[in-house]
């Protein structure tokens, strides 16, 4: 193995092999590495791949995402005013810029204000606001994988109710959902005329799946009053069958009444030598 300097250029500009902890440039040499540490020893042979710097640091990222949790993927991906589906709602649109009828102009907005192919901030702001609430209500333990998995579910679920929301609030692609119903086709007429139904939206149930889920993790955590009063009168169940409990119980009250009798017998003696 070659030991070698390498300047930022070639860094930037070179090509990478995966070769455990080594990396193979483009001139034969080998030089140790610490970019691929974060992949630990690959279950598969990947020495014939190559990456750029700029590939080995999206990587990195990416893995670094996933080891915090899938949660931490949640929040969807800008793609921009024309194209979201949630741009009716989006702080980041410019409500002023107006087509000559008067709508929302969505395809003229300021292109350098939306992240494009990043995560939404408002979302992201959305997901580490909830968590934070949920560790200091229910006291989690921030190294505890157990709590914390229960913690991040708990506030993507969150966020995931917050879209339906607002897919009810401004309605679908198609319109439906203001109501909470949808017309569905059930069938076509003699005369060629489709037949429709309405029924529940989608989101509507949906809200409905998520809250579901929602309470059996709370549960889970022992996190809901029932849960709780449960766990608290078992506790003092168990206080009351303890024997250790009841004894000392009945020594201070023996202590007390023995205290008060001597008393009473303190008030006696001293009415008596007034007589």
């Amino acid at each position: 193995m070659v030991e070698r300097e390498t300047s930022k250029e070639e860094k930037d500009t070179g090509t990478y092999k995966i070769k455990g902890t080594l990396v193979e440039y483009g001139d034969g040499t080998i030089q140790k590495t610490k970019m691929f540490d974060i992949l630990d020893v690959p279950l598969d042979d990947y020495s014939d791949l190559e990456f750029s710097l700029e590939e080995v640091r999206r990587m990195r990222m990416h893995v670094m995402k996933m080891r915090t949790g899938v949660q931490a993927m949640a929040p969807i991906l800008c793609v921009g005013s024309v194209k979201c589906v949630f741009r009716h709602r989006c702080p980041i649109v410019d409500r002023n810029i107006r087509t000559p009828d008067g709508e929302i102009d969505f395809r003229n907005q300021n292109v350098k204000s939306f992240p494009i192919l990043r995560q939404c901030p408002l979302e992201r702001d959305f997901l580490d606001f909830k968590r934070n609430q949920y560790i200091d209500e229910y006291e989690i333990d921030v190294d505890s994988p157990t709590e914390m998995g229960m913690i991040n579910k708990l506030a993507e679920l969150d966020l995931y109710d917050y879209r339906t929301t607002l897919v009810l609030a401004n309605g679908d692609d198609k319109g439906e959902g203001v109501d909470l119903l949808k017309k569905q086709v059930t069938g076509t007429s003699i005369t060629g005329e489709k037949m429709m139904r309405l029924e529940a939206h989608p989101a509507f149930e949906l809200k409905e799946r998520i809250q579901k889920m929602r309470e059996n993790i709370l549960e889970a955590m022992v996190g809901t009053r029932r849960e709780r009063y449960k766990q608290a009168a078992a506790l003092k169940q168990q206080d009351t069958d303890d024997p250790s409990t009841s004894v000392a119980d009945l020594r201070e009250r023996i202590a007390k009444l023995e205290h008060e009798t001597a008393i009473d017998a303190e008030f006696t003696d001293i009415a008596e030598e007034k007589k």
